[in-house]
Formats: C-alpha cells, structure tokens, sequence
C-alpha cells in the first residue's frame, strides 16, 4: 500500500498544473468563475497498480482588483489490483499579482485524513522577463532560484491564449506554480485549431475552444519524454471545457460537470 500511496501524491500534486496553467488567465474577458470536474480512471495499465480512481475537483478563480486567486480542492479515491483503498484530499490556494512578478501559495495533502505533506512560500521575480527566487514558509529554510524568462501560472495562461488566439500552434515556457519542492516546469504548449465546445446546462450558444496538450518537464531535465501531459479544451476567457492526465501507464479524464460565473470584481 506504500507505493500506491506515494503515487497518490504524485497524481495529486500534479492535478493541481492545470488548473493555474489555465484558470487565471490576466486578460480584459478573464471570468472569475467556480467549475467543478468529475475525475475518473480513463484507462490504466497493470503497472500501474491502479484499478479504480474516482472523485471530484474544485476551482475558484477571483479577481481580487490587485490580482487572481486560485483555490483548488482535490478529493479522489484510489482502489489497487488487490482491492485496497485510500482517500487522498488536496487543497490549494495562490494569489498572483496582475503584473506576474509575485505569487503566493499554501498546499497540503491527507491521505485517510492523515496530513502527509505540507508546502507553502512565495516567489518574486526581479524584473519582467528576469530571475527571481522561492522562499518557502513550509517547510523552512528552503529557498529556489528561479531562471530569467520564468513565469507564473496566469501569465503562461495569458500566453497561451494570446497565442492561441493568434493562431500559433506551439509555445514552450518554464513556468513555476508552487505545487511542488522540486521548482520550474519547463511546459511545451501544443494547441490545436478552435473549434465548437459541448453545450452546458444553462448556456444558449456552444463557445470556441482551443485543443490544448501541455507536456510538463523538470527545468534541467534531459529526458525526451515529459514527466505528464495535461489535456484540456481552453475557452478564451481562462475556463477548460474538459482536461486529461496523461501520466504515461495511467490516465485521468476531468469532466466539467458544473460551471458558474461569479460577479465582476468592484475596483
């Protein structure tokens, strides 16, 4: 049960990318919203010692006048070949600044109620397209450089949506979102032609989106392979219509299941 616990943290660490990769998106049409996905097991390989995997994830996105906050919650169930179970709860929160030069952030994960990780800092950039550092609070001590030409999440996701809209099919940045000790992302962006998404409750006219795969590697790396691949249908104001985990001999399907815009921020 051990692995299987360790690679519950994995997948929960790594649920939290997309959501600030495309939920706050600095743009004139960004909308505050909370959406939530039904997440469930698409296939898996033996390997991967994961029979069953069911749950839901929120997100709430907010214009706050001086930026974005994010607030994530993750609860899955995840079932092995021999019929074990844990329950795994993750929660996430950030701000960013509009301008994209400050981030803050506070995560911790439970497995069975049992609190087994807990991370939080924030992160400053010197300059626009400059370096700038991590220090994290949780745990203490711990500080990381972070490269020039780094970003965070919502200006890679104003990134990619401008180039989307431009028509570009392509876009590679390293990026850092506080989801992990191990530092920046370097994430190759590949974005498909727009097309019409499936109609929601409530909604009168089904809204373009961009076909977006995201390949997720360590900053230094040199591995030809990414560490996961994140799927997702991006509308232009920040929202994903549907997303995939693809974790290699495992993949995980979000199905947006509940979508409601909140009210424009009074600045």
């Amino acid at each position: 049960m051990n692995a299987l616990g360790h690679r519950i943290l994995f997948v929960a660490a790594l649920l939290m990318l997309p959501a600030p990769a495309y939920a706050q998106a600095v743009t004139s049409v960004m909308a505050s919203h909370m959406a939530i996905y039904d997440m469930s097991l698409k296939s898996a390989s033996r390997t991967s010692d994961i029979a069953e995997l069911h749950g839901q994830m929120l997100i709430e996105v907010v214009d706050v006048c001086d930026g974005w906050t994010l607030k994530q919650r993750i609860a899955l169930t995840i079932v092995n070949f021999h019929g074990d179970s844990v329950r795994s709860y993750t929660s996430f929160a950030s701000w960013e600044s509009k301008a994209g030069r400050r981030f803050r952030f506070e995560q911790k994960t439970e497995q069975d109620d049992v609190l087994v990780e807990a991370l939080g800092g924030e992160a400053g950039l010197d300059s626009d397209g400059g370096g700038g550092v991590v220090v994290l609070g949780r745990p203490a001590g711990v500080t990381l450089e972070l490269a020039p030409g780094t970003l965070f999440p919502s200006q890679h996701t104003a990134l990619l949506i401008a180039a989307a809209e431009a028509g570009e099919s392509f876009v590679s940045r390293v990026v850092f979102d506080g989801t992990t000790q191990d530092g920046a992302n370097r994430v190759g962006a590949f974005i498909g032609p727009p097309r019409a998404a499936q109609i929601l409750a409530g909604e009168q006219v089904a809204p373009q989106v961009w076909p977006v795969r995201l390949a997720f590697y360590g900053a230094s790396s040199a591995a030809s392979e990414p560490d996961v691949e994140v799927g997702m249908l991006l509308q232009a104001n920040g929202v994903a219509r549907h997303l995939t985990l693809d974790y290699g001999n495992f993949v995980i399907e979000g199905r947006l299941d509940k979508l409601e815009l909140l009210p424009l921020a009074d600045c």
